[in-house]
């Protein structure tokens, strides 16, 4: 019975019902009238909010397109096993230009595979460096690949110690130098940079082999390169985020940091005596001193190398405070940064502090 709806009398066999009779003690015409008498329900359709719709997918629509995609789900070892074969395929290709999209789209699922520690362990002990990385860093006449593939790198073996040793052990400290070494442009020189970064920071172990006097020969060559100068300061920074860390690790009374047998490792990849027989003070003055004009507008870049230059302010004390030169810039920057003060209130307070940085470094 639907509200509103007229009430028939259905007589039932054998009863000989009529209208007159009654239904639970009432009469049926009144109980008819009744019936006619309630509202029917009526309920308004909610509005459709515009901003919401299409926004989530059903069940059934990611079935199809999955489907039609041909896309099964997989894990991702299977997926990277998937991943090599067509990186090798396209490889094959006879130009960078027909397999550029391609291989951009392969990277990018491969770093984003490699950022899981388990998973960078997986891509090396499946030849990934082999299969991939170094075929594409030698690509000679492919710059971006060349780039990319560094980058792979570096995620690969970022605070990574597993997968570091196992980089090494492939030869990967001596690859890796000679890529930086030959790289000349800023991209790929930043990806080498942050792939040596990945590799040597926090690990002893790697430091030994790659900080040789060849190693710092190749990351000083960096500082006479034609590239972008805030590539050339990540090299200062480098050295110092080393040096502080092999500083804190050694350090008489060092509070605790590190425990004995950390200490000894630091101790044995004699970076000190590294860095000062392959006269990194005077090197890093000459930068500092070369590039002074570079540096007066970049208040964001002199503000990172006089950072990094206090970091190794103990190492360097005697021949920076034996150089004129390097005293000069200083004054120089600072100067610059004083007449400034008043160009932009906002600025006022950062640039303040990079002059107390400056101040810092000043040998009287």
């Amino acid at each position: 019975m639907v509200p509103g709806q007229e009430l028939k009398d259905h007589q039932v066999p054998g009863t000989g019902a009529s209208s007159t009779g009654t239904v639970g003690g009432m009469k049926l015409e009144a109980l008819k009238q009744a019936l006619k008498d309630i509202p029917a329900n009526e309920y308004e359709e909610e509005p459709i909010d515009e901003s919401g719709r299409g926004r989530f997918k059903n069940y059934e629509q990611i079935k199809k397109e999955l489907k039609d995609a041909n896309v099964e789900l997989k894990s991702d070892s299977e997926i990277m096993v998937d991943l090599f074969e067509r990186f090798e395929k396209v490889l094959q290709k006879s130009s960078a230009t027909d397999a550029r999209q391609e291989l951009d789209a392969l990277f990018e699922d491969l770093e984003y595979l490699a950022h899981q520690i388990d998973n960078a362990l997986q891509f090396i002990d499946r030849g990934g460096v082999e299969k991939i990385i170094w075929p594409s860093i030698n690509r000679t006449e492919d710059s971006v690949t060349r780039t990319k593939a560094l980058q792979l790198l570096g995620t690969v073996v970022q605070n990574n110690p597993k997968a570091k040793v196992a980089l090494i052990e492939r030869n990967g400290g001596t690859n890796l130098l000679t890529a930086l070494g030959r790289a000349t442009s800023t991209d790929e020189i930043s990806a080498a940079l942050y792939a040596f970064g990945s590799l040597v920071r926090k690990f002893p172990f790697t430091q030994k082999q790659l900080l040789t006097p060849h190693g710092y020969s190749v990351l000083y060559g960096v500082w006479q390169k034609k590239v972008e100068l805030k590539v050339k300061v990540k090299v200062l920074q480098l050295i110092a985020d080393v040096l502080e860390d092999y500083q804190s690790a050694t350090a008489a009374g060092g509070g605790g940091e590190s425990d004995p047998t950390t200490a000894e490792q630091y101790r044995s990849t004699k970076l000190t005596d590294g860095l000062q027989r392959t006269e990194f003070c005077k090197h890093a003055g000459e930068f500092f001193h070369q590039h002074k004009a570079a540096l007066i507008p970049e208040d964001n870049l002199t503000d990172d190398t006089t950072k990094a230059l206090k970091a190794c302010k103990q190492l360097c004390h005697e021949p920076w405070s034996q150089c004129p030169l390097f005293r000069h810039t200083l004054l120089v920057l600072r100067n610059n940064l004083d007449h400034r003060l008043d160009e932009d209130s906002e600025l006022a307070d950062y640039r303040k502090e990079i002059k107390c940085s400056i101040d810092d470094l000043i040998v009287e």
